[in-house]
């Protein structure tokens, strides 16, 4: 398209150089371009390809007449036809009228002719001309701003896909590890996470998993030791347990496990690994038939074994402990005053009251230590030991095992620090997501909206200053199509970041969004929110972007014309439900991998620090539930 900016052009065409002159000098005070022809050939060479917006010709010419000038002039300009103004020097009839005005004429002015009523004929032509290309120009920004709108809303459709992908590796991240994983909630020690692993190895289904309190994967007659080392947990932060761990079908697993305090957003959790011992207790097991294999067991396994003798004061040791606590085997004369030498400081109190528990309470020894070579390099080790007695009670002799841990230390460090990023990279990408957001958001409201706004009042001021019918109902159609261009901006501008939630709060933006809801999808959402409820800035935009995320949901699979949506406060914790009549939901769809939506509130809600269920209602319908305890600094 050519430049829209330049000068409007007319055309003079006369036989007689003083009426070009004549009109030349009536027009040059109208900023226009001026193409002057002493006949209709150089009239048709001197404007070719030329866009005028108006030519003044005059009808008695000697070679060819006005009126065929004229059309020879339109002849090839079927969407910008030139408008035409005859100049003759004689009355016409009505059969020479019509043939001007099928050859083009606009308008006929007789010789001699007013000045004034020349202008203001001119003025009328070249207004309709600047209107023209004032429509031609909106035209082209409309197309840049639909254009600008489509590359914005492709923008953040892979920004979704990236960050669903994202999530989908931080779970497989999770069930890569090698054991089994979980994380408790403390004090609670109820099952929040876990990996694949976990529901494979034991034959549970997820729904079976969650909530699951950690006694009940214990034999009870080993509940109470399980108690015991989480009251050690309580003071360490830490603790170790070997224990065999009950499947869905009945039979019992041998475990390794370990855990460590972990915080997030107020709420402790117990987190860690087990390692699956079957194969080293049916090692142990074999090994005492033959003290070579025994060696060599301990050798490739790490773990040495040990006896102590009460009455003798005398301690034996396998090769392998021998180089665990870093001697050569036979190097040394092993004693129990060496032992504890090399407990690390920070660590005998615990092994001592460990050893009280285990003569006065006969509760086997189960510790992880730390120990300082001679060098001064650092070693973790894992004990577990049984104390025989005689038939007075008094200690006979203790029978050990010692097991260096070292690898597995730095490998639940690195865990924690894995899961702490993860944790970290989740929230940043959520945090750059809504980040995102909101610069599209305002740069839709800011320059797209303003600029349709602008057409729409450019569109409403031509519409004004024409009397054109037709060129009316264009121009009508054209301000519809902005104005619902506009709507369609603030809508998508509204749902990439809702601004009420700052201004008004969590229980405006609700309301809005699900009246807004109702009038396009037809389904009557009832809202049940209790006033009051202490919720902070930050857990306002998960908690609306759960609802949305519920909502679309509802309206895309579920069939229902009724949902319900509540927030309430329930002791110091907050309860926030979305409910519909509609077909419900199945544990495969729950379950699906590609049930982006679901991860995504899952997500939310461990961010909010809470929990998240998905099931269907009573009899019908399908209830999506979050709750999440109140911040003490709300209060």
């Amino acid at each position: 398209m050519s430049d829209l900016n330049y000068l409007p052009t007319i055309l003079i065409v006369d036989d007689k150089r003083e009426n070009i002159n004549l009109l030349t000098s009536i027009l040059k005070k109208t900023n226009v371009n001026i193409i002057q022809a002493i006949s209709g050939q150089e009239a048709l060479k001197n404007s070719s390809g030329i866009e005028l917006a108006l030519a003044i010709v005059d009808v008695r010419m000697p070679v060819m007449s006005g009126f065929e000038m004229a059309v020879k002039l339109n002849e090839h300009r079927a969407e910008n036809k030139v408008p035409v103004i005859f100049l003759t020097a004689n009355h016409h009839d009505q059969e020479e009228e019509l043939r001007g005005y099928s050859s083009g004429a606009a308008d006929y002015l007789l010789k001699p002719f007013s000045k004034q009523i020349l202008l203001s004929k001119v003025a009328v032509f070249l207004d309709l001309f600047r209107q023209k290309q004032t429509i031609l120009r909106n035209a082209l920004l409309l197309s840049k701003s639909l254009e600008n709108l489509a590359k914005a809303n492709e923008q953040l459709a892979e920004r979704e896909q990236k960050y669903l992908k994202e999530q989908l590796f931080n779970k497989a991240l999770l069930d890569s590890i090698p054991g089994i994983f979980y994380l408790y909630s403390y004090p609670e020690l109820r099952m929040v996470a876990w990996n694949k692993q976990h529901e494979t190895l034991f034959g549970f289904k997820p729904e079976e998993m969650k909530g699951r309190h950690v006694l009940e994967w214990h034999l009870p007659e080993n509940h109470q030791a399980v108690l015991n080392s989480l009251d050690d947990f309580m003071e360490t932060g830490r603790v170790g347990i070997e224990a065999r761990l009950l499947a869905k079908d009945g039979h019992s697993i041998p475990f390794l496990l370990t855990a460590i305090n972990f915080e997030s957003q107020g709420q402790n959790y117990l987190i860690g690994i087990g390692t699956d011992v079957s194969e080293q207790k049916q090692a142990e097991e074999a090994l005492r038939a033959s003290k070579t294999i025994l060696t060599k067991a301990q050798q490739i396994a790490h773990v040495g074994s040990w006896e102590y003798d009460y009455g003798s004061d005398k301690m034996k040791c396998s090769d392998e402990t021998f180089r665990i606590f870093g001697f050569q085997p036979g190097a040394i004369e092993p004693t129990l005053d060496l032992f504890y030498s090399m407990v690390h400081k920070d660590d005998y109190p615990l092994l001592v009251n460990s050893i009280e528990d285990a003569k006065n309470k006969h509760i086997p020894l189960n510790i992880d230590l730390r120990i300082i070579y001679p060098n001064g390099e650092q070693r973790f080790i894992h004990e577990q030991a049984e104390m025989t007695f005689d038939s007075k009670g008094e200690p006979v002799k203790w029978i050990g095992t010692v097991h260096d841990i070292t690898q597995r230390k730095k490998t639940e460090e690195e865990l924690q620090k894995s899961l702490e990023q993860l944790h970290q990279l989740s929230k940043h990408i959520e945090q750059a997501r809504e980040n995102e957001r909101l610069n599209i958001a305002r740069e839709l409201h800011d320059d797209l909206g303003q600029a349709l706004t602008a057409v729409k009042i450019d569109l409403e001021i031509i519409k004004q200053s024409t009397s054109e019918e037709s060129v009316k109902e264009k121009l009508e159609d054209a301000k519809t199509l902005v104005g619902s261009t506009i709507r369609t901006v603030q809508r998508i501008t509204a749902q990439l970041r809702p601004e009420i939630i700052d201004d008004l709060g969590l229980e405006a933006a609700i309301d809005w969004y699900t009246k807004e809801f109702s009038k396009r999808y037809g389904i009557a959402v009832f809202l049940d929110i209790e006033n009051g409820i202490p919720i902070l800035n930050d857990e306002a935009l998960p908690l609306f972007r759960i609802m949305q995320e519920s909502l679309t949901n509802i309206a895309r699979h579920s069939g229902a014309t009724h949902i319900e949506i509540s927030l309430n406060r329930h002791d110091d914790l907050i309860h926030f439900v979305v409910s519909d009549n509609g077909v419900g939901i199945t544990n495969d769809q729950i379950n699906a991998k590609k049930s982006f939506g679901i991860m995504s509130m899952k997500e939310r809600a461990s961010a909010l620090g809470g929990s998240f269920e998905i099931k269907n209602g009573e009899g019908f319908g399908c209830k999506i539930m979050i709750t999440f305890p109140i911040k003490t600094d709300r209060l």
